[in-house]
């Protein structure tokens, strides 16, 4: 059995690669907020969001961890929804002060 530091120092390893991931993911919201702000699009998808956690949820290995799974999927659409919104609003300002 491995000891707590061990799974720790796993954990750890793995929060390091989720944040790269996350940074990259991050690069995309953005990307898509520029394309919304130009192209005069809505921030909230439903039918975009509904694929997304259907199609992760079917790929998910193990099903016990599907509800926390689907908490994190929404948390990420939360927050990805709210960072396009936020960049947006500067944008919008930007082009105000112009």
């Amino acid at each position: 059995m491995k000891s707590l530091d061990e799974i720790r120092n796993k954990i750890d390893e793995i929060d390091a690669q989720m944040r790269v991931l996350f940074e990259q993911r991050m690069d995309c919201i953005q990307a898509v907020a520029e394309y919304k702000f130009n192209n005069h699009g809505n921030i909230f998808d439903q039918n975009r969001e509904e694929k997304m956690l259907e199609k992760n949820l079917v790929q998910l290995k193990n099903k016990n961890y599907a509800k926390e799974y689907e908490r994190f999927l929404q948390e990420i659409l939360v927050s990805s929804k709210d960072y396009q919104k936020d960049w947006i609003d500067k944008k919008e300002m930007g082009e105000r002060g112009k």
